[in-house]
C-alpha cells in the first residue's frame, strides 16, 4: 500500500496556489470538479476491494473486533450506515464484474453502486435466474443504466429489475411493516430525526400526535403544522416518563438526565465563566436550561475530585450500585475497548480486577464495556487498564500487545 500512501501524499502535497479555484476559467472550475469526482470514485472502489479482502481474512478480529463493519467504525470513524455499505459492496461487486470496472474506472459513484448491491441480493439472482435471466446479464444492465443515470434514476431501474425478477418479494416489501426511527444530533446541537414506518404503525403515531396538537390548541396559534407536531411529540414521551408506566431500565425509571456543577447550578444567571450542563444523548445545554429542568426534578449529588473525575462512594457491593454505574458512565461516557463507541446504555459495568479476586466494586475499580468486549475481556483474553488519575484507558491483546486505533481517538478515549 505504500504506493497509493505515495500518490495520496503527492496529491496533498500539491501547492493549492499553483490552481487558486478563483483564478481558473468557468470551463476548467466545472472539469476540475469533474476529475475529482471521478479521481474519489476510483479511490473508493480501491477501498472496497480492501475492504473485501479484509473481511474474507477477518483480519479485524486481531483488533478484538466481531466484524469489518464494527472496525471500520471504530478505527476509521465511519457511520454505521456507510461501513455496513462498503462492506456489503466489497462483497458483492465480486460478482458484479462490469460495476465494479465502471466504478474503478470512476464512471460510478458511491450512490450509484450502493443503490446496485442493496437490490442484488443472492435471494434475487437466484429468482432472476429462474427467470432466464442469468447474472452475467443482470450485471450489464445495470451497470449500462448506472453509467447513464443518476443515483436517483437508477434506484429506479433497479426497483423495476427487482420487480420483474422477484415479484413476490416486491410485494412482501410494498407490505413490510418493518419500523425504524433515528436520531442524530448535528454539530449544531439540533437533533435530526428521520425513519420509516407501516401504514398501521404510522396512523397510529399520527393519531396520538393528533390527540396532543389539536385537543387544546389555544386561540390564536400561528405555529406551523410542523412546529406543533414537534411539540406535540416532545409532549407525549414527556407524559410517558411522568406516568411511570414505562419499563425500568437497569433498576431504576427512565428520566432525563443533566449532568451540571453545584456552582453554575445555583448561579444567579449565565455569566462568563458560568458552566453549562451536558445532557448524555443531545450534549451541552446552557446552565438557565439545566436549571428549569431542575425546577421539577430530584437532584443527584456526585462528588468528585480536584481532577474532575467521580470519587468512590466506598460501596463494597458485588452488582454496582446505581451511584456507582452513574458516576462510571460520567467517566467513560462509552464502552472503552478501543476503537468501540457503544454507548454507555448498552454498556455492563465490567471489574477490571474481578470480583472473585478480591476487587472492589467501586468507581476507581470499574469500566463500562459493551456485551461483546465484556466477553472478549472475560474469555477472549484480553484486558483493560486505566491510566490512574485519569479516564484515558488501553486495550491489550492476549499476546500483550496493545491495540490503538487507527482513526482519531474519541475525547475521552484510550
Amino acid at each position: 500500500m505504500s504506493g497509493w500512501r505515495s500518490v495520496v501524499d503527492q496529491i496533498l502535497a500539491l501547492d493549492p496556489d499553483d490552481e487558486e479555484p478563483a483564478d481558473l476559467s468557468d470551463a476548467e472550475l466545472l472539469s476540475t470538479v469533474e476529475d475529482l469526482q471521478a479521481a474519489i470514485n476510483k479511490l473508493t472502489a480501491r477501498q472496497a476491494r480492501v475492504v473485501r479482502t479484509a473481511d474474507v481474512r477477518e483480519v479485524y478480529r486481531d483488533d478484538g473486533m466481531g466484524s469489518m463493519k464494527s472496525w471500520l467504525t471504530g478505527h476509521c470513524r465511519l457511520s454505521g450506515r456507510d461501513a455496513a455499505g462498503l462492506v456489503r459492496a466489497g462483497r458483492r461487486l465480486e460478482e458484479l464484474p462490469e460495476v465494479e470496472a465502471a466504478f474503478a474506472a470512476g464512471e460510478l459513484t458511491a450512490a450509484h453502486v450502493a443503490v446496485v448491491t442493496a437490490a442484488v441480493t443472492p435471494t434475487r439472482v437466484d429468482s432472476a435466474e429462474r427467470h432466464g435471466i442469468s447474472l452475467a446479464e443482470t450485471d450489464r444492465v445495470l451497470a449500462g443504466a448506472a453509467r447513464q443515470l443518476g443515483p436517483e434514476d437508477t434506484a429506479k431501474a433497479v426497483r423495476r429489475w427487482v420487480a420483474g425478477v422477484d415479484p413476490d418479494g416486491a410485494l412482501a416489501d410494498a407490505a413490510d411493516v418493518d419500523r425504524r426511527f433515528t436520531m442524530a444530533v448535528s454539530l449544531a446541537g439540533r437533533v435530526h430525526l428521520g425513519g420509516h414506518l407501516d401504514p398501521v404503525g404510522a396512523e397510529t403515531v399520527h393519531a396520538a400526535l393528533g390527540a396532543l396538537m389539536n385537543g387544546d390548541r389555544p386561540p390564536g396559534d400561528l405555529r406551523s403544522h410542523a412546529e406543533r407536531q414537534g411539540e406535540a411529540l416532545v409532549e407525549l414521551c414527556r407524559r410517558a416518563l411522568v406516568t411511570g408506566d414505562l419499563p425500568e431500565v437497569r433498576g431504576e425509571r427512565p428520566q432525563v438526565r443533566v449532568v451540571i456543577d453545584w456552582q453554575s447550578l445555583s448561579a444567579a444567571c449565565d455569566a462568563a465563566g458560568v458552566a453549562g450542563g451536558e445532557l448524555p444523548f443531545a450534549g451541552p445545554i446552557t446552565a438557565e436550561t439545566a436549571r428549569r429542568l431542575a425546577c421539577d426534578a430530584n437532584v443527584v449529588r456526585v462528588i468528585t475530585g480536584p481532577d474532575g473525575l467521580p470519587l468512590d462512594t466506598g460501596r463494597a457491593q458485588r452488582t454496582a450500585t446505581a451511584a456507582i454505574r452513574r458516576a462510571v458512565e460520567l467517566r467513560d461516557g462509552h464502552c472503552v475497548f478501543a476503537g468501540c463507541t457503544a454507548p454507555a446504555a448498552w454498556c455492563d459495568v465490567h471489574h477490571v480486577i474481578h470480583w472473585a479476586y478480591g476487587g472492589p466494586t467501586s468507581c476507581d475499580n470499574s469500566a463500562l464495556v459493551c456485551e461483546r468486549h465484556h466477553t472478549s475481556v472475560h474469555e477472549g483474553g484480553f484486558r483493560l487498564r486505566r491510566d490512574p488519575g485519569t479516564a484515558v484507558w488501553h486495550t491489550y491483546r492476549p499476546d500483550g500487545s496493545e491495540i490503538r486505533p487507527r482513526g482519531p481517538c474519541p475525547v475521552g478515549a484510550g
